[in-house]
């Protein structure tokens, strides 16, 4: 069972953005501190691969998922082959409603909530994350299938759109969700930011973030927005 930080009573109906207090803005921290992919492993503050998708409407966070090779240092010690075989997938993000089909629902859920308490500092939006519905979860790749195939197809996907000098340039796209992939590889770093355009690796991306799903389980690390960062 996900491990599931108990829900304060919020409402679906609001559909505008947030309304935030002069000076602090409860939604750029909420994305700095819950959703920074940079805090999933506090003693890799670069992960091999880091994902955010974004909303439609307006840019509500969905989730946020990273992956690191190797084995937590502070995890209970494990042999070293162990370790340079395994890959820790780690993913934040707010529950959909029951019975909702609109995946933006996830980020207006949250924001809701938010939106209702209107913390005013770090540490009163912090106790807020807390009590906001949100799953924190980890996975080991290697021991899950589907994620380990789509894994090994990220060296066939494109990080750059190629042009048609014959078509438009722009493609229009409508309530499309907004997605980011980094890699990080050795000195290589390599960044999609777009819509989830079939071939690219924002569509590669999204389908990971599927591929992980029954893979799962409750993360035994602090939850991100609760880390101290050095």
């Amino acid at each position: 069972m996900l491990r599931l930080v108990p829900l304060v009573a919020l409402s679906l109906a609001a559909a505008a953005p947030a309304q935030e207090a002069p000076g602090y803005s409860f939604r750029e921290r909420t994305r700095a501190l819950a959703f920074d992919a940079g805090r999933f492993f506090p003693a890799t503050p670069e992960p091999m691969i880091a994902i955010r998708s974004d909303g439609d409407t307006f840019g509500l966070p969905l989730y946020a998922l990273a992956l690191r090779p190797g084995c937590n240092p502070a995890e209970p010690a494990a042999p070293r082959a162990d370790c340079s075989r395994r890959i820790v997938a780690r993913m934040v993000r707010a529950i959909l409603p029951a019975a909702a089909t609109e995946r933006h629902l996830r980020g207006q859920r949250l924001f809701t909530a938010l939106e209702r308490a209107r913390p005013g500092d770090d540490d009163a939006l912090r106790r807020t994350l807390d009590s906001a519905g949100l799953e924190w979860v980890e996975a080991d790749v290697r021991q899950c299938a589907p994620a380990m195939a789509h894994l090994a197809r990220l060296q066939e996907v494109r990080f750059v759109l190629s042009l048609d000098l014959d078509r438009p340039i722009f493609e229009m796209t409508s309530h499309a969700d907004r997605i980011r992939v980094d890699v990080h590889h050795g000195l290589v770093r390599s960044r999609y930011e777009g819509w989830a355009k079939p071939g690219t690796a924002g569509a590669w991306a999204s389908d990971f973030a599927k591929s992980l799903e029954g893979c799962w389980k409750p993360a035994t690390a602090p939850v991100p927005w609760r880390v101290v960062v050095k």
